[in-house]
């Protein structure tokens, strides 16, 4: 008799709770485990109003974090673990896994999902020995920026977090110097707004903010006392601040993951360490990956809460493959099918050099989905029911052309990890060329992940 299915998740924000919300609707309890004394706990501490969601305007995040919470009390089939975290990976296989937390406490399950959500992105020249940032992250400041008024504070960064900051502080009656390496990133709102203020007549040297782009980043940060902090770099010397903070943006939460990747346990299924962006290659093996930590192109509560539900369809998929085998197809009902495009022109926002920052340049993209056994013929002829091959198309564009990448390794990973996301394919191979990089030869960089 097979064991009843069981779920391991190792993150208890909206990803992680989503998910498990959604496995218990299939009849599939879960063990969560989470560093925080609570599930949603930095929701919590955060209290930021959600403008952007829609039907609940200006609802802030600990009043969504309530909610979720409430939800949460009525599934019994969720167990939580709170201020626990996995020490040990003792057997990794597709019908059987076993966690051994901090405490000791030893969960056995059939799947393994990873929802460990992002951490802030630090920079190396203000790292200590320990790899620690020395500098205040974006969570910092979340946290913080109520009590900051009439100060001089430095932000570092320029996407939407640093833009965004520099307004709220600046109404706030602070000075507010944005120091962004590059152009600003943030979105076209906020860069309207910003400049909207800077133009204002009238406005005190408190409420301003000083724009710094494209200069060379400090090359010293330091904090000699509690209310002053010194900033050196070549083109504005030694200068003082009374508040600094490092908005680099976010990179994902792994440490579990490379400690699942590093364990003996893993090392006896004869498979190479991924890494998480590879996670996908994993879902043979009953593991998963949910939230924000899967590198979405926009993360934020709404698309975790999403990708729990996808992570948990997923798993369910996975149980039902190991626990309740279909029957036999009849000769010839089934099919490998794969959908491919090939050659699709655009200008895209790519490379290191000058020329490559002020224009776009033309590349060539060919994608290939692996889509898996599918029915032959198919069970209807509806455009529901199939990959529609213009949203590929559609994510292709959107992905080449929302924003400018110094790499091409980057701009592939983007478009493949985007593929790998849509319903019912297994596997992603995609080509992308530049056309005109030399005038001898062209260059192009070939990906391949997922099943095939």
């Amino acid at each position: 008799m097979q064991p009843a299915a069981h779920a391991l998740i190792i993150g208890a924000g909206p990803a992680g709770c989503s998910c498990a919300v959604w496995l218990g609707l299939h009849g599939i309890s879960s063990d969560l485990i989470e560093r925080e004394a609570q599930p949603m706990a930095l929701l919590q501490r955060l209290d930021l109003r959600q403008g952007w969601v829609l039907g609940q305007p200006d609802t802030t995040t600990s009043t969504l974090a309530t909610h979720y919470l409430d939800h949460l009390r009525r599934h019994p089939e969720i167990s939580f673990h709170c201020k626990q975290s996995a020490v040990q990976f003792t057997q990794i296989s597709p019908q059987h896994k076993q966690l051994r937390l901090a405490d000791q406490t030893v969960l056995t399950g059939s799947i393994l999902i990873f929802a460990t959500g992002l951490k802030p992105a630090a920079s190396l020249p203000y790292l200590d020995a320990q790899g620690r940032s020395m500098v205040p992250n974006a969570i910092d400041l979340t946290m913080q920026r109520d009590q900051i008024q009439h100060q001089r504070v430095l932000l570092l960064g320029g996407g939407d977090n640093a833009v965004e900051n520099a307004i709220y502080l600046a109404k706030r009656g602070n000075a507010v110097v944005l120091w962004a390496r590059s152009g600003l990133r943030a979105q076209r709102r906020l860069q309207q707004e910003l400049r909207a203020m800077q133009a204002a007549p009238g406005t005190s040297a408190e409420g301003q903010i000083e724009l710094r782009i494209g200069q060379a980043m400090p090359s010293e940060v330091a904090q000699p006392d509690q209310q002053h902090w010194q900033v050196q770099s070549t083109a504005h010397g030694l200068e003082s601040f009374t508040s600094v903070y490092a908005l680099f943006g976010f990179t994902p939460e792994d440490g579990a993951w490379t400690q699942m990747m590093q364990s003996d346990a893993w090392r006896a299924t004869g498979q190479p360490p991924y890494p998480i962006a590879d996670h996908t290659q994993l879902q043979a093996f009953g593991v998963f990956v949910a939230g924000d930590v899967s590198q979405r192109l926009h993360p934020c509560i709404q698309t975790a809460l999403a990708d729990g539900v996808t992570a948990a369809r997923q798993a369910v998929q996975s149980i039902s493959a190991n626990f309740h085998p279909a029957p036999m197809t009849a000769p010839n009902k089934s099919t490998q099918q794969s959908l491919s495009i090939t050659g699709l022109h655009l200008q895209a926002q790519v490379g290191i050099l000058p020329h490559e920052r002020d224009a776009p340049q033309p590349i060539a993209v060919d994608a290939e989905l692996n889509l898996g056994v599918q029915d032959l013929p198919p069970r209807d002829d509806e455009i529901l029911h199939v990959l529609d091959y213009r949203k590929v198309r559609r994510i292709i564009i959107d992905e080449c052309t929302a924003e400018h990448v110094n790499l091409l390794e980057s701009l592939i990973g983007k478009v493949a990890l985007r593929l790998m996301q849509l319903p019912g394919v297994v596997g992603v191979r995609v080509k992308i060329t530049k056309l005109k990089i030399f005038d001898d030869c062209e260059v192009a960089i070939r990906i391949e992940t997922g099943q095939w």
